[in-house]
């Protein structure tokens, strides 16, 4: 097969995987992507096999991030192409190699269009792993527009300067902005930054052209809600993933002691995905993840029950003010 897998809008250097996987001497390749690039897996394992004569192993399961390394076929490979995604630096797995995808799509004239909603001089860049390669872009243009435009360092989980994560905003914590521009798609990310930061948010979605600012208030309403309901439950399920980077073990029986020292039943849940239907055949009555912040902020509406972060379920408690609210990052997993 002479021709690349089609990622259509995403530059991956396959040449180089493939260079790698002969270095290596490797027989059996594992393969893992998020769902958008799944489908670019089946032509690249037919090159790699037409390439080296390696056997490739194709992940079925779902993907969420770097933070979600399929380890059962870690152990069946010799080695582990993860794609799509930057490499935690946890070490979850020594046999994988991640391969990053990052997008086409130009910065320069999304972030021009963006300094109009600007109100600040000095203003934090972010974006994700598919943009951040580019991220020059937009600091030029903003500067071409009389601003200053400062990124936070790599560090930690963070790999590339004005790199965010859906569970780590440390590289926009690190700067002195008065406010933010989140260059991206979606609005889990620049509602992490806000709330993690107590900024203002402008969004620019290189994809769809848009402008916007991120508005915290909905959300709070909602997490308020939710752990009012929490607070009328006494039964908590403090769910724990399996996924290597969003473990928190030592977290999550934290929380259980603490639960029980306010006179709360608490018991600890180990899982993968975490779904609405494996929890109401638990008979759980509210829960506490220690998994990804997704699974209580973005996907409540899924689930029968309420479900907090850490940080909230100090607030039932009263341990935690109301007034110092913050976003659930994970900074390490043990």
């Amino acid at each position: 097969m002479d021709r690349a897998p089609s990622t259509d809008g995403y530059d991956i250097d396959w040449n180089r995987a493939l260079e790698l996987i002969k270095k290596s001497g490797a027989s059996r390749i594992g393969l893992q992507a998020p769902e958008g690039l799944k489908r670019a897996l089946l032509a690249f394992a037919a090159k790699i096999e037409a390439e080296t004569g390696a056997e490739t192993v194709i992940s079925g399961d779902p993907c969420f991030g770097a933070c979600d390394i399929d380890l059962q076929l870690c152990r069946q490979v010799d080695l582990m192409l993860h794609i799509g995604h930057a490499d935690l630096g946890d070490g979850a797995a020594q046999n994988v190699i991640f391969l990053e995808a990052g997008m086409q799509a130009d910065l320069y004239e999304i972030a021009a269009k963006a300094a109009g909603c600007l109100r600040a001089r000095t203003v934090g860049v972010c974006t994700t792993i598919q943009h951040v390669h580019k991220i020059d872009q937009a600091l030029l243009a903003l500067k071409e527009q009389g601003m200053r435009g400062i990124v936070g360092p790599a560090g930690g989980r963070i790999r590339y300067a004005g790199q965010v994560l859906g569970c780590s905003y440390a590289s926009a914590k690190a700067v002195d902005a008065e406010e933010y521009l989140f260059i991206g798609t979606g609005r889990f990310h620049p509602l992490g930054i806000a709330l993690a930061t107590g900024k203002r948010v402008v969004t620019a979605d290189p994809i769809t052209g848009e402008v916007g600012e991120i508005d915290t208030d909905p959300l709070l309403r909602r997490r308020f809600a939710a752990i009012s309901r929490a607070e009328n439950t006494g039964c908590f399920a403090v769910l724990v993933s399996s996924k290597p980077g969003q473990k928190r073990m030592k977290l999550a029986k934290r929380i259980k002691a603490m639960g029980e020292a306010a006179g709360r039943q608490m018991f600890l849940v180990y899982l993968d995905n975490i779904e609405p239907d494996r929890l109401v055949n638990l008979g759980a009555q509210a829960a506490v993840c220690t998994a990804c912040p997704r699974v209580a902020l973005d996907d409540a509406a899924m689930y029968k029950i309420p479900i907090l972060t850490p940080p909230e379920f100090e607030i039932m408690l009263k341990v935690r003010r109301w007034e110092d609210y913050m976003f659930d990052e994970i900074q390490n997993c043990e």
